[in-house]
């Protein structure tokens, strides 16, 4: 398990370094990227709790880590729908001069 989170890890890296390339993202390369960030810290959050777990042999560190990780996945997507919203608003009320 440990050498898959690694590997994901390498490769939502290089997902977040390719989309943060890119010029003027629109709400959904944002929400791929905040959703490659959120991958990337919880392969971190699994490579730090399996370690845990195999040097103090208790399964707690995996526990707090998924917690943790659930947070972090909670906020990635809250500031996803924020982001969805601002761009909604923003496509209704262009025209008609009141924002």
């Amino acid at each position: 398990m440990i050498s898959m989170a690694l590997i994901a890890a390498v490769v939502n890296g290089i997902c977040i370094w390719l989309l943060g390339r890119l010029e003027d993202p629109d709400v959904n390369v944002r929400a791929a990227n905040t959703f490659s960030l959120n991958d990337f810290i919880s392969n971190g959050g699994i490579l730090v709790a399996g370690g845990l777990v195999w040097l103090l042999g208790s399964n707690w560190p995996d526990l707090v880590v998924g917690i943790a990780v659930a947070g972090v996945a909670a906020w990635g997507g809250i500031e996803i729908l924020r982001d969805a919203h601002g761009e909604h608003h923003k496509a209704v009320h262009q025209d008609d001069g009141k924002t």
